[in-house]
């Protein structure tokens, strides 16, 4: 039955019964009724009164059912909710003793059923003293209110950590078990993300602020444009001070410069607002009045983009502008300068180097590198001179190994300035390379970074720092002590050879080394010990998978408070080097076997061969058809004499059986001989003797008339569109020095470090020039077998001087 229906039955019920006490009481005091009328009234008043009891009990009755009902269900639910572990649940006294608990109260805290039972728990003493007040307020309100308004507080967790807890209680009344029933939920989790929430907005508002410090500051022209007119909303402080006003706000452009706004510009902005497509453009000339009202030039670099509104429509547009006026101008004027990398790098707020491609010689540096070391020119000092002592040992060797596989170079260290002074540096150095992928330069820069590294000075100079920065390079990096026992591995150690750091340590590091190699290697790492000097060797180093790679080892000594303290090598992976290396190596000698081979078998019938060509051309007249083919024959033929020669010069070199025939002779006179000889079957070009010193050498006189004809071919074949060949020869102090000058193709810097090596030729000019890059092989080695010298000036398509140095008093080779 519906509550309500009950609740108004009872109400009619109890009304009715109450009416007919009423009526009976009043019967008794009317005296004029008879009894008969009397008795009926009272007979129809309890039977009224039966029916209306009969009717309350029966609604008392559904009452109570109802109300059992309802406890029995809420007790069910309660206890469902107990035995569920949702939320904890305990019940406990107000002297602090918790006397019941459900598995979900006791995970939270961390204890056992048990410990429960036997007392142990209290409530008040899980409850740290930050939170004892609060406690006891909820405690007061429990015992004046009945209940307490749920609030958050920490208990200790059995562990000692702090558990932070969402509670509620009620008092409970009349039970034997305790005074009070409460519930608990753990919400750390929800502490946890509401201290990241915090933690994230703050560093979100922080970086929003950073965000809008960066623009406005930023060093770029930065401007919101919004509406269907594009009116300014925001300009930061590099357009305010540059146009010298500040009233762009709520303006147009077109209202602000009326006369410098180009219709391309206003064309640009517009379309990014219509199309939703950011434009960029580099170079962008705009005009500007100065603040002499004259009207001047500037470039900008620019990007537009749309900005959008919270729907998502594109409602205006952000432009970034970079002035890169001076840069352009100075492109300009760099144009027609041949300073122009130093010019650059003298602008930049950077300290600027380049050194030759070997590393080692400084090519330039720029003013404030030289500001900074108080120094005038770059002659005369070396930048590893100001590198800081305990920097020194990492340094060289990172510097060494980026040289040795040209990779780029990055490290940090300190830089002694003119005052004496040590700041760190970040410095970075990368190669320039050609096309054929050699290195022509190094560039390089170092940026002042000691404010930013005094906060971590602790680190740096620890012994912490140095394995963080080991650990971070790609080579494997050790350090030993004064004995040469191992006292650091790095993380690549480790990881090449499989052993553990523990392993490593002090001699357990030969345990990678296979025995075959480890005499010489031991030989070698034992005189670098002995002397303490630097120690380089190649050998091969077990991997962790057993396989046996070649490695190439550097390592530099190091003090300690002036003392030699051991060694911080490094280790290099060279395996793919080592075998391109050996196949070049079995490839040049196979080549130089079937070469010696092949020249001695293809000697004797061309001596037939030439003696054949000469009889018949003594037969024929010159008016015959057949005497130009001969003569053309026996010119090849010569041509083929001379490559023989040259092949069997090569295998005599290579043998060490290249014979010398020393005596004394006119150089001059030999000079001219060999220069007419040359100028007889060469008419496309004039070979000038501009200079010839009249002395005498001793010396193969074949030999240098050799030398003297294979530099006047070369001058000739790679100079196919010029007329002339200049000759000189001058004596500086006991030296001769001779110069062939050509006006040809030239040679590149990287190719004229290979020009004299065996069989070398460029790639491009080998397709189109004959030879089999021998001639000046064999110069180089008549040259230097005669105590002399051998060297090329050269500028790619102005020409080549080839010069060579004799002694006046040459030692018999």
């Amino acid at each position: 039955m519906n509550e309500k229906k009950v609740y108004h039955a009872l109400e009619i019920a109890s009304i009715a019964l109450l009416f007919i006490i009423s009526i009976t009481v009043i019967l008794f005091f009317i005296e004029n009724i008879d009894l008969i009328t009397f008795k009926i009234i009272i007979a129809i008043l309890l039977t009224a009164a039966i029916l209306f009891f009969l009717l309350l009990r029966k609604n008392i009755s559904i009452t109570i059912q109802n109300a059992k009902y309802k406890f029995k269900n809420a007790e069910q639910k309660f206890g469902r909710i107990y035995d569920a572990n949702v939320l904890g649940i305990l019940i406990s006294d107000f002297n602090g003793l918790i006397v019941d608990a459900n598995d979900a109260f006791l995970d939270i805290i961390g204890y056992t059923r048990e410990e429960l039972e036997q007392g142990f728990i209290r409530w008040d003493q899980l409850t740290p003293p930050e939170f004892k007040e609060e406690s006891l307020q909820a405690l007061q309100q429990l015992k004046a209110k009945g209940e307490c308004v749920p609030f958050e507080k920490q208990y200790y967790h059995k562990d000692g950590s702090k558990v932070w807890v969402l509670l509620g209680s009620a008092r409970l009344l009349n039970d034997k078990r305790g005074d009070a029933i409460t519930y608990v939920i753990d919400i750390s989790a929800k502490k946890e993300v509401d201290a990241k929430t915090k933690q994230f907005n703050t560093i979100i508002k922080r970086q929003q602020e950073e965000f809008k410090s960066v623009f406005m500051n930023a060093p770029a022209y930065i401007s919101i444009r919004r509406g269907p007119e594009l009116r300014y909303t925001f300009v930061n402080k590099a357009i305010t001070d540059f146009t010298h006003r500040d009233d762009y706000i709520g303006k147009t452009p077109e209202e602000l410069f009326p006369d410098l706004v180009s219709e391309e510009d206003k064309e640009i902005s517009e379309k990014v607002y219509r199309s939703g497509i950011a434009a960029k453009g580099k170079r962008h000339k705009a005009r500007y009045k100065n603040e002499a009202g004259e009207m001047v030039n500037i470039y900008l670099d620019y990007l537009i983009t749309p900005v959008y509104d919270y729907e998502g429509k594109v409602d205006g547009i952000a432009t970034f502008g970079f002035d890169v006026t001076d840069l352009v101008l100075a492109n300009q004027e760099m144009e027609i300068s041949k300073d122009r990398f130093a010019s650059m790098a003298d602008t930049m707020p950077e300290k600027v180097w380049m050194t030759s491609a070997n590393g080692r010689d400084i090519i330039y540096v720029n003013k404030l590198w030289l500001a900074y070391v108080g120094k005038s020119s770059s002659n005369g000092w070396s930048w590893f001179d100001t590198v800081h002592p305990e920097d020194k040992a990492i340094v060289q060797i990172l510097w060494s190994q980026a040289m040795k596989y040209d990779q780029n170079f990055t490290i940090e260290a300190r830089l002694q300035n003119a005052k004496g002074e040590y700041r760190w540096h970040l410095i970075k150095g990368v190669p320039l390379k050609n096309k054929e992928n050699e290195v022509l330069v190094w560039v390089g820069s170092n940026s002042d970074i000691h404010d930013q590294k005094q906060q971590l000075k602790q680190l740096k100079d620890s012994e912490e720092y140095f394995k963080t920065l080991a650990d971070e390079t790609p080579f494997m990096v050790w350090k030993s002590d004064a004995m040469g026992n191992f006292v650091y591995v790095n993380k690549q150690w480790t990881a090449f050879t499989g052993l553990g750091i523990t392993e490593s340590l002090g001699s357990g590091f030969r345990t990678a080394i296979p025995p075959g190699d480890d005499e010489e290697r031991k030989a070698a790492w034992a005189n670098a010990i002995a002397t303490k000097t630097s120690y380089q060797n190649k050998f091969q180093l077990r991997r962790a998978d057993g396989a046996l790679r070649w490695v190439y080892a550097q390592a530099n000594p190091y003090d300690i408070d002036g003392d030699f303290a051991g060694f911080i090598g490094s280790i290099i992976d060279i395996t793919e080097q080592e075998l391109v290396q050996q196949a070049e190596k079995e490839l040049s000698a196979k080549k130089d076997e079937f070469l010696s081979i092949a020249s001695h078998e293809l000697k004797t019938p061309l001596t037939s061969v030439k003696a054949f060509i000469q009889l018949i051309e003594k037969s024929l007249n010159e008016d015959d058809k057949a005497y130009q083919f001969v003569l053309k024959a026996s010119k090849n033929l010569k041509r083929l004499e001379i490559l023989i020669a040259d092949l069997l010069d090569v295998s005599k070199i290579n043998a060490g059986k290249l014979t010398y025939h020393i005596k004394e002779f006119d150089f001059h006179q030999m000079l001219e001989e060999s220069i007419a000889s040359i100028q007889n079957i060469s008419p496309t070009h004039q070979i000038n003797l501009l200079e010839s010193a009249r002395v005498n050498i001793n010396g193969d006189k074949f030999r240098i008339e050799q030398v003297i004809y294979n530099f006047l071919s070369n001058a000739i074949k790679y100079s196919p569109n010029a007329k002339e060949v200049n000759v000189s020869t001058k004596v500086q102090g006991n030296q001769l020095i001779v110069a062939v000058q050509d006006y040809g193709i030239g040679i590149s810097d990287a190719n004229i470090l290979h020009i004299s090596d065996r069989y070398f030729r460029v790639d491009k000019t080998a397709m189109i020039f004959q030879g089999l890059g021998l001639g000046l092989f064999i110069s180089k080695e008549i040259i230097n077998r005669h105590d002399g010298d051998f060297w090329i000036e050269s500028e790619i398509g102005n020409g080549s001087t080839f010069y060579f140095s004799l002694p006046l008093q040459t030692q018999h080779p």
